[in-house]
């Protein structure tokens, strides 16, 4: 859910809980003793009723937008599912994208027909402001299985300091760093925007959410210690993408249908 809504509703929540403790404590005293008359009771009786009603409202609200929230990241990853993040690229001024994205097909990952084609890059662009450190180049593609393609061949970058990603939303992208920092950095990765987890009975699952990795976190709170580049994870901490490859045992090229 978005970060706001639930920091609103959080909000809310406490309010709403700390007001009505304030009149329950007064209700209570009020009917202690023989004193209390039957309408301060019947009052006392209605207040709790209401406070459940209340507690009931905010929980559904809080479902109601989730689900809401769900639904418009599945449509976001579906409109990102052309496109590819590549990492590590010199910036230079007055550079031709298109052409060094070519260049990096061509030579470095060895697909030259598809490099030679004019008509596989749709939208080519560096993302976020200029900065001292080069930052990513989104590529979106005309078609599906050219962004396969790439995304299949992309271990022939090793060592190049370049590497590919998937362009995850923004939420996903905390959700994916999340389940690395608990589960490992080799035990995660992504696929068609969904993040996979090798749990540590090795069995893997694909998650979407937040609420999802928490379920996983609290059956398995004990993880594999994380391994590997601290310096390199850190560097893909950015909050637009993240490296999402799977072990090299795990990659395997797929065709999908457009």
């Amino acid at each position: 859910m978005d970060t706001k809504l639930t920091t609103s509703l959080e909000d809310l929540e406490k309010l709403f809980g700390s007001r009505m403790q304030e009149y329950e404590a007064k209700l209570q005293k009020a009917t202690t003793g023989s004193s209390s008359s039957p309408e301060i009771v019947s009052i006392a009786s209605e207040f709790n009723e209401f406070k459940k009603f209340v507690f009931q409202a905010l929980s559904t609200l809080k479902s109601q937008i989730e689900l809401l929230t769900a639904g418009f990241d599945r449509h976001e990853t579906a409109m990102r599912r052309k496109v590819l993040l590549f990492h590590g690229v010199p910036e230079k001024e007055n550079e031709r994208l298109p052409d060094v994205v070519h260049e990096i097909l061509s030579r470095q990952i060895k697909l030259t027909e598809l490099a030679s084609d004019n008509n596989v890059i749709h939208v080519c662009h560096r993302l976020g402001p200029k900065k001292q450190k080069a930052r990513p180049i989104l590529v979106r593609f005309f078609k599906m299985e050219s962004r396969q393609l790439v995304w299949g061949s992309k271990k022939a970058l090793k060592g190049t300091g370049i590497t590919i990603s998937e362009f995850l939303t923004q939420s996903r992208h905390h959700v994916f760093m999340t389940a690395r920092k608990h589960f490992g950095l080799l035990n995660c990765w992504t696929t068609e925007g969904r993040i996979v987890v090798v749990r540590p009975d090795k069995s893997r699952s694909k998650i979407e959410t937040a609420s999802e990795l928490h379920a996983l976190m609290t059956k398995f709170p004990s993880s594999s210690v994380v391994t590997g580049d601290s310096a390199h994870f850190a560097e893909l901490g950015s909050p637009v993408a993240a490296t999402s490859a799977a072990p090299a045992k795990n990659v395997r090229k797929t065709r999908l249908r457009k």
